[in-house]
C-alpha cells in the first residue's frame, strides 16, 4: 500500500458511506418527511455489515481485549434493529416503510457488490471472466430493482431521477473504492496476534490514535449531515452543497500538503495535533450555533469546511505515521508481519464500528423518543439541542488529540530512523543509535511538547538573527560542539531556539534533578539582579527553578557534575554516546565561579577540551568546535570558524591553544570589545 493510499483509505471510506447515508435520507424525506429515520436505518445496516466482515475474515487481526467488545456491540445493533423496525411508529402494514427498508437494503447490497466489483476488475487480479460476468449481472439487477421500485410508487417525475441518482451514487463508489484499494498480502497474517511490534508502546500509541480519529469522521459526518437533513424543501440541493463543502476542502488539503513531503517537513505528529484542533474548533462552533436557537445553513457549511479541512490534515498526519511504522518498529529487531496493512484495515473498519455505533445511539434514541414529532425545520432542531448531544463527538476528538501526543517519534527521531535503516542495507552498525530509537519506539517516551510551547511562546519575545549560519557543516559521522557565551539566561534562551540543527546541550546537574538548588541557582545568577520587587525576583526563580527540571528532562540534556570528578566521566561517556548518535552538543564553557560576563565571554573552564581529549583517545575521532556569540542588544546568534582538536599536540598546549582561539574568535564576533575588568 503506497504513503498516498494509507492517507485516503479512512476518509475515502467515511466518503463513500457518506453519499448512501444522505441518499436514504432523501428517500426516507420523500416516504415519510422524516429524513432522519432512512439515515439511521442505513447506518444500522451498515454497521452490520462491517460488524459481520469484522467477526468473520478479519477477526484473528482484532486485538484480545477488542475481541470482548463485539458481544456488546452486537446486542446494541440488534436493539436498534429491533426499536427502529418493529417499535417505530409506521406499522408492518405501511406500504411506505416497506418500501423504504427495501431501498435502504438494495443500497447496501449494492455498495457491497460495488466493493467487490473494485476486485475483480483490477488488471492485476487473475479472476475468472465467468466471476466477473456474475458480478457485473448481479450489479445491474440490484440497480434494475431499484429503478422499478422507484419508478412503480413515485412514477417518472420524480423516481426517474432518484433512480439515476442511484446509478450514480454506484458509480462514484466503484471509482472512490478501485482509486484507493491495493492488494493487501495476508501471507502468514495468522501470526500477527504472536508478532512481538505490537508490544512496542509506540504502535500502541498509533493503534489507538486511528482507532478514534476514524470513529470522530464517522461521528462528526453523521452529526453534520444530520443537521442538513432538517431542511426538507431543499435537501437535495443542500446536501449536493454539503458533499462539495466536504469533497473540495479534502481534496484541496491532500493536494497541497502533499508538497511538504519534498521540503523537509516530515513531522507527523504536529500535523495530526493542528488538524483535530481545527476540527475541534468546527465542532464548537457548530454547537455555539446551536445553543444560540438559530441555525444558518451559511454556518452550517462553514462548520463542515472547518471539520473537514481539520480531519483531512488529522489523517494525512495519521497516514505518514502508519506508514512510519513498519519502519520504525522493524530497526528495533522486531519483525513486521506481511499482513500489517491487512491489520491496520481492520482496526480502520473497527473504528467506523464503534463510531457508527455511537452515531446510531444518538441518533436512534433521538428518533425513538420524538418518534413522528421529529424537527421538520431547522430551527425546530436547534430549539431541542442540548450541549450534551456534542459530548460523544468532543469526546473521541479529545481522545484522539491526547493520543496523538503520546505518539513518540518526533521529526529528530524519524530522521534517525532512517539513518539506522540506511545502516543496515549497507551492512554498517551503530548500537548507540540503535539503542536510542529502541527506547523511543518500546519505552513510555513522550516528546517534548512543553519545551516545544514554551520555545514558541519564547520566540515570540526574543526576536533573533542568524549571521553566518553557512559555517555550520554538520557531518553524521562528526557532529558539532557548539561553544556559546552564556550571557545570563539569554545564551541558553536563544540558542535553544535557534540553532538550526538539533542539539543536546551540556546542563549543569542540579537544574536537572534539583528544584531547590535550581531555584536557588537562578536566583543568585540570574533574578536578583533584576530591577523587579523582591517577591516577583523569588516567585520566577521557583517558577523557572520547576520549569527547569521538566523542561531539560524533555530537551535531553546531557549533566555535568561540576561537583564531583568522578561523575563527570558519566558526563563525557553520555557525550560520547550522544556524539555517536550523530547529536550535536551545546556547550556554554565559561567557568561558573564567576559571575556571566553581558558582553564577550568570561574565563573559561577546560571541561570541553578534555572532552575532546576523550573523544580522541576512545572513538578516534577529531572533535569540530564551533564558536558562537549570542548578541542581547543586536538581538543576533553570530558563527564562527570550526576549531578542529588536534591529537598531535601536548595536551595542555592543544588546551590554552583551543581556549585562546575560542575566546578570540567570540570576541570578534562580540564587536571587539573587551570584557570590564
Amino acid at each position: 500500500m503506497t504513503a498516498r493510499n494509507a492517507r485516503r483509505m479512512p476518509l475515502s471510506a467515511a466518503m463513500t458511506q457518506l453519499y448512501g447515508y444522505i441518499y436514504c435520507m432523501i428517500l426516507s424525506n420523500m416516504l415519510t418527511d422524516m429524513p432522519l429515520y432512512g439515515g439511521v436505518l442505513y447506518l444500522c445496516g451498515r454497521a452490520v455489515i462491517i460488524f459481520s466482515g469484522i467477526i468473520g475474515r478479519d477477526r484473528r487481526f482484532l486485538p484480545a481485549y477488542v475481541k470482548r467488545w463485539m458481544l456488546l456491540i452486537l446486542v446494541i445493533l440488534l436493539g436498534l434493529g429491533f426499536l427502529l423496525a418493529g417499535l417505530f411508529p409506521f406499522g408492518i402494514y405501511s406500504e411506505k416503510i416497506w418500501i423504504l427498508f427495501a431501498a435502504v437494503a438494495l443500497c447496501l447490497c449494492a455498495e457491497g457488490n460495488t466493493d467487490r466489483l473494485s476486485r475483480l476488475i483490477r488488471p492485476d487480479e487473475r479472476i475468472s471472466l465467468r466471476l466477473k460476468a456474475v458480478s457485473i449481472l448481479i450489479q445491474i439487477l440490484l440497480l434494475s430493482a431499484m429503478s422499478i421500485i422507484l419508478i412503480l410508487h413515485f412514477g417518472w417525475a420524480n423516481g426517474g431521477p432518484m433512480a439515476c441518482a442511484f446509478l450514480l451514487l454506484s458509480a462514484n463508489r466503484l471509482y472512490m473504492t478501485f482509486r484507493t484499494r491495493e492488494e493487501l498480502d495476508i501471507r502468514d497474517s495468522e501470526h500477527l496476534e504472536e508478532s512481538d511490534f505490537r508490544k512496542a508502546h509506540a504502535y500502541h500509541s498509533v493503534e489507538w490514535v486511528s482507532l478514534l480519529l476514524v470513529m470522530a469522521v464517522e461521528l462528526t459526518v453523521t452529526s453534520i449531515y444530520a443537521l442538513l437533513a432538517t431542511n426538507r424543501e431543499w435537501l437535495l440541493p443542500a446536501m449536493a452543497v454539503a458533499v462539495l463543502c466536504t469533497f473540495l476542502p479534502a481534496e484541496a488539503g491532500f493536494r497541497l500538503l502533499r508538497k511538504t513531503e519534498k521540503t523537509g517537513a516530515k513531522d507527523p505528529t504536529w500535523l495530526l495535533c493542528a488538524g483535530l484542533i481545527l476540527w475541534l474548533g468546527g465542532i464548537i462552533l457548530c454547537i455555539r450555533m446551536l445553543t444560540a436557537g438559530i441555525i444558518s445553513y451559511l454556518w452550517i457549511y462553514v462548520c463542515l469546511v472547518i471539520c473537514t479541512t481539520g480531519g483531512a490534515l488529522s489523517l494525512i498526519g495519521l497516514g505518514r505515521i502508519e506508514h512510519l511504522m513498519p519502519e520504525a518498529v522493524s530497526v528495533t529487531g522486531n519483525e513486521v508481519p506481511r499482513g500489517y496493512w491487512k491489520l491496520r484495515m481492520t482496526n480502520w473498519n473497527l473504528a467506523r464500528l464503534l463510531g457508527d455505533v455511537m452515531a446510531l445511539l444518538a441518533l436512534g434514541i433521538f428518533c425513538f423518543v420524538n418518534r413522528k414529532g421529529l424537527p421538520q425545520t431547522a430551527d425546530e432542531l436547534a430549539a431541542r439541542f442540548q450541549p450534551v448531544m456534542a459530548v460523544p463527538v468532543i469526546l473521541v476528538i479529545l481522545g484522539a488529540l491526547i493520543s496523538a501526543f503520546r505518539f513518540p517519534i518526533s521529526k529528530r527521531y524519524i530522521e534517525k530512523i532512517r539513518k539506522l535503516l540506511k545502516l543496515q542495507e549497507s551492512g554498517s552498525a551503530n548500537p548507540v543509535l540503535r539503542k536510542q530509537v529502541e527506547y523511543v519506539v518500546n519505552e513510555p517516551y513522550r516528546q517534548p511538547y512543553l519545551s516545544r510551547f514554551l520555545m514558541f511562546l519564547c520566540s515570540l519575545h526574543f526576536r533573533c538573527k542568524l549571521k553566518n549560519t553557512d559555517h555550520i557543516i554538520t557531518d553524521d559521522e562528526n557532529p558539532i560542539v557548539f561553544l556559546c557565551n552564556h550571557g545570563e539566561f539569554y545564551g541558553p534562551m536563544v540558542c535553544s531556539i535557534y540553532i538550526p540543527v538539533p542539539i543536546r546541550a551540556w546542563t549543569v546537574s542540579s537544574m536537572m534533578h534539583d528544584q531547590l538548588a535550581v531555584t536557588k541557582y537562578v536566583y543568585d545568577n540570574t533574578t536578583s539582579r533584576q530591577n523587579w520587587p523582591m517577591w516577583m525576583r523569588k516567585a520566577v526563580a521557583r517558577f523557572l527553578g520547576w520549569l527547569s527540571v521538566n523542561v531539560m528532562s524533555q530537551l535531553e540534556s546531557i549533566p555535568v557534575y561540576r561537583d564531583s570528578p568522578l561523575k563527570l566521566r558519566e558526563t563525557f561517556r553520555l557525550s560520547i554516546e550522544a556524539m555517536e548518535a550523530g547529536d550535536n552538543l551545546l556547550i556554554f564553557p565559561e567557568n561558573p565561579e564567576h559571575k556571566y560576563e553581558t558582553q564577550g565571554i568570561g574565563e573559561l573552564s577546560p571541561g570541553f577540551v578534555m572532552l575532546a581529549d576523550v573523544y580522541w583517545k576512545r572513538k578516534k575521532k577529531r572533535m569540530r568546535m564551533l564558536p558562537m556569540y549570542a548578541d542581547k542588544s543586536r538581538r543576533t546568534i553570530t558563527f564562527g570558524e570550526i576549531i578542529v582538536y588536534d591529537p598531535e599536540n601536548n595536551l595542555k598546549d592543544e588546551q590554552n591553544r583551543i581556549q585562546q582561539e575560542t575566546v578570540r574568535q567570540i570576541q570578534e564576533l562580540a564587536g571587539g570589545k573587551e570584557n570590564p575588568a
